[in-house]
């Protein structure tokens, strides 16, 4: 068991790590919708060997239960809201479980935080984007008072409000800006079977 929340909680860090935090979600409940077409296993097109693995499951209150499975059998766990703001579809993830035997030390290190990603198409592909670090990172120090958050060293954390922080996002969409390059993800058993026949 302690093996097993050892790599939870490195696939959590990962994932933590290249993203920018939020304490507070980026969505209200209103702006909540479900998607069936999210539900299911997906992993990084033209990657089956060293595929990052993303499984959705339906949670309560149209809620995604999201398990991220990296190389090597590292796992985490989060809690997954789709929204929509005007007509461009967005995640809101944040961390369910990083392991109970970590030292209280380490969990205290840890801010629990919403992460947004920007999906830009459900299907056939999965296409999403992540905030773009250096870009968000570059503007507040120019504009500081852009938007809330914490500096602790060489991270950042978003303090704003929900609101201030859809504001934000919807203010900065544009190519180059906010968010990076889309990713896309194939359903895996799709990748499985052009993986073999060499499609």
């Amino acid at each position: 068991m302690k093996k097993r929340n050892t790599v939870i909680m490195a696939a959590v860090a990962v994932l933590l790590a290249s993203c920018i935090p939020s304490i507070n979600p980026f969505f209200t409940d209103k702006d909540v919708v479900f998607e069936q077409r999210l539900i299911g296993t997906w992993q990084e097109k033209e990657k089956a060997d060293e595929s990052q693995i993303w499984k959705f499951e339906e949670d309560k209150d149209k809620a995604y239960k999201l398990t991220v499975t990296e190389k090597e059998g590292k796992q985490g766990e989060f809690e997954a809201h789709l929204f929509k703001l005007k007509q461009d579809y967005f995640l809101d993830i944040i961390a369910t479980e990083i392991g109970t035997n970590v030292a209280d030390l380490v969990k205290a290190s840890i801010i629990p935080g919403h992460l947004l990603l920007r999906v830009s198409q459900l299907e056939p592909e999965l296409k999403f984007a992540m905030i773009d670090v250096d870009w968000l990172d570059k503007h507040l120090k120019e504009h500081p008072k852009a938007l809330a958050h914490h500096r602790d060293e060489d991270r950042i954390f978003l303090t704003a409000e929900t609101t201030d922080l859809q504001s934000f996002v919807m203010k900065h969409l544009g190519e180059d800006e906010l968010f990076g390059k889309p990713g896309e993800m194939v359903r895996k058993d799709k990748a499985t079977k052009e993986s073999s026949t060499g499609k």
